[in-house]
């Protein structure tokens, strides 16, 4: 068979996963401004947490961050500490816990007090103040929101903070403005916002080169919402900006509609760009069944990279495929990649011949076109009472047929 117009991909040296070839073209690779290294930032307690119905307890956040820090991942976003007192409490106890992460508190630059603001969270033993600055009748003119930019990050800094500081949908020339006050006041990191999805990929993507023209050398973090099913997507085109930092969140967990979630980043990252993040994939699933399963929210069986479906096949010719080894045909990476394992399931769409011959030939099975048209009755009598059999139910129903 001539598969060579189909050979378009470069396979992983471990065989892991494979990447569409034109990835790597240097016409697409020259449109980018990829950095060096990638910084993954999961804000799973904080954002996750703002999933309507979501509560973690303090203990669960533990269990959670334990499980992150075994993964690789090396800052966590943790919640207010200044504005609720368990979030505080929470950063106490995960650094009793010996947790090494980097914890990150949220700061509300347009408190009336800034400088408590500080003090509360540094009180707390957060490792990062990150400010946001959002509209506020605290702050009611333009020179008093300029003020606070520089007396917040300048602050935070005289106190021996690590200082990050973002705001979303500012119109350029203020957002300039907003960004060399906060460099000179010493900022060491920018985050640039998409708090309500509005975004489109290239225009986040220019928002960033616009951010990185004016800081330098200061790493940049995005945050992306997914209101229109876009948070990855422009995640990443903050990336191919010159963003070094991701802030996302596992199962995409977040209010209204989510954000861009931790393992899909994780993985795009990986494949489609060729970052190593040094991070343990396999532990993907884990964390997300554990977060599954604190949140309350049940993943679509379809969810990228950590749902169900993605390793079942059930259509004739992926079947077939898989059952000959041609795992590329039909998967972009392997399953026990991120802890996950394939199944063959068969139903309606597997009733023609390719499958259920190919899975017979695994067997030592040589059956005749008068026993393959009786499986395939049996199966279609099975299908009116269940969705499908399962392999192993293949397995005996063809032994019983198949002498």
């Amino acid at each position: 068979m001539w598969l060579n117009a189909w050979a378009s991909m470069r396979m992983d040296k471990e065989q892991r996963w494979w990447s569409y070839e034109w990835n790597f073209a240097e016409s697409v690779r020259n449109q980018m401004k990829l950095p060096e290294k990638i910084i993954v930032k999961d804000d799973t307690l904080r954002e996750g947490e703002e999933t309507p119905g979501t509560y973690f307890t303090i203990d669960q956040k533990v269990e959670i961050a334990k499980l992150l820090e075994e993964m690789g991942i090396k800052e966590i976003e943790v919640g207010y500490a200044a504005g609720i007192k368990e979030h505080s409490d929470t950063f106490k106890a995960l650094k009793k816990e010996g947790i090494k992460m980097k914890l990150s508190s949220h700061a509300r630059m347009y408190v009336e007090d800034v400088k408590k603001e500080v003090d509360d969270i540094l009180a707390s033993e957060a490792d990062y103040i990150n400010f946001l600055l959002v509209p506020s009748p605290t702050l009611k003119t333009k020179k008093e929101v300029f003020d606070r930019i520089a007396e917040g990050i300048e602050y935070a800094k005289s106190q021996g903070a690590y200082v990050a500081f973002g705001s979303g949908r500012v119109i350029p020339r203020f957002w300039q403005k907003f960004l060399q006050l906060a460099v000179d006041a010493g900022v060491d990191r920018v985050v640039v916002y998409d708090g309500n999805g509005c975004a489109l990929p290239l225009a986040f993507k220019e928002t960033v080169v616009f951010t990185k023209n004016i800081v330098k050398d200061i790493p940049i973090e995005v945050h992306t919402h997914n209101d229109l099913g876009l948070a990855v997507a422009t995640t990443l085109a903050g990336v191919e900006g010159g963003a070094e930092v991701v802030d996302v969140v596992f199962n995409g967990l977040g209010d209204r509609a989510g954000n861009a979630a931790t393992e899909e980043v994780i993985m795009a990252l990986e494949i489609l760009y060729g970052f190593n993040l040094n991070l343990k994939l396999g532990k993907i699933m884990e964390v997300s069944q554990l977060i599954e399963k604190y949140s309350k929210t049940p993943l679509q069986s379809h969810k990228a990279i950590v749902g169900k479906n993605c390793f079942i096949h059930e259509s004739d010719l992926h079947v077939e495929q898989i059952l000959l080894g041609n795992w590329v045909t039909w998967e972009l990476f392997q399953p026990y990649v991120v802890g996950q394992t394939r199944k063959l399931i068969f139903g309606a769409t597997t009733l023609q011949d390719r499958a259920i011959k190919a899975k017979l030939k695994k067997m030592n099975l040589n059956p005749t076109n008068s026993h393959l048209n009786i499986i395939r009755d049996k199966i279609k009598e099975r299908l009116q009472t269940k969705n499908f059999i399962s392999e192993k139910e293949l397995e005996d129903l063809a032994k019983k047929i198949v002498r």
